[in-house]
């Protein structure tokens, strides 16, 4: 009971995911997905053959792999550790035309891509989130489409191939009002030191003139 609440859990994000790419652009991405959440990243390849070969830049543990009418498919799969990278290779028991999805990890408020494959990328930011403030987080390169949606951001690179990685910080959508806040308070608070120094250099000045003026009486 509970792998299949899972399971239909897993596949209702599928399709709720799907929905937001294809409320982007109209049509269905045919790229690789990349689902940002507090800490994980939720990962939606395209998958049009009976194998397929992913390299990531850590290990997982979690694939799985739908056809297109959304019905879960078994596959096999090797794996191997080589300089560095984690090499997956899947070999499904029928072609399939569907999408892989597995997870990783995520730290902070920043994710970079290293750049593999030279495919269209879409990255959808956590809800409430968004990019673009050069003072708070932008994307590198600037994408080819950027669209702000309710649930998440999207940020879309269609040619990646002459991009190394992508790399995006991203800050929460009050995170400007907030910081234009604390500005106003900072410089509220510097005019008023700067009206106390000069009210203090002002009372200094006629403390100072007021002893002259004793000291020239007692003079004469």
């Amino acid at each position: 009971m509970y792998d299949q609440s899972l399971k239909l859990g897993t596949w209702a994000a599928l399709l709720t995911l799907i929905a937001i790419c294809m409320i982007s652009s109209g049509t269905q991405f045919n790229g690789t997905i990349y689902h940002l959440g507090e800490k994980e990243v939720q990962v939606t390849v395209p998958v049009n053959g009976s194998q397929l070969n992913i390299t990531l830049s850590e290990k997982t543990e979690n694939m799985t792999l739908y056809d297109e009418m959304g019905k879960n498919v078994t596959f096999n799969s090797s794996y191997q550790f080589h300089r560095g990278d984690h090499i997956y290779s899947l070999t499904f028991e029928r072609p399939i035309k569907g999408s892989l999805i597995y997870t990783g990890h995520l730290q902070g408020q920043q994710f970079i891509l290293p750049i593999r494959d030279h495919e269209p990328v879409r990255i959808i930011l956590p809800e409430g989130f968004t990019t673009g403030e050069r003072s708070l987080g932008i994307a590198r390169p600037t994408p080819d489409e950027f669209v702000e949606h309710d649930s998440g951001s999207i940020l879309t690179w269609n040619n990646t191939t002459q991009i190394p990685y992508i790399e995006v910080n991203y800050y929460r959508r009050s995170a400007p009002q907030a910081l234009m806040i604390i500005l106003a308070i900072l410089a509220i608070t510097g005019l008023v030191l700067l009206a106390q120094y000069y009210i203090s250099i002002r009372k200094l000045k006629a403390a100072r003139m007021e002893v002259e003026n004793e000291k020239n009486r007692k003079d004469k």
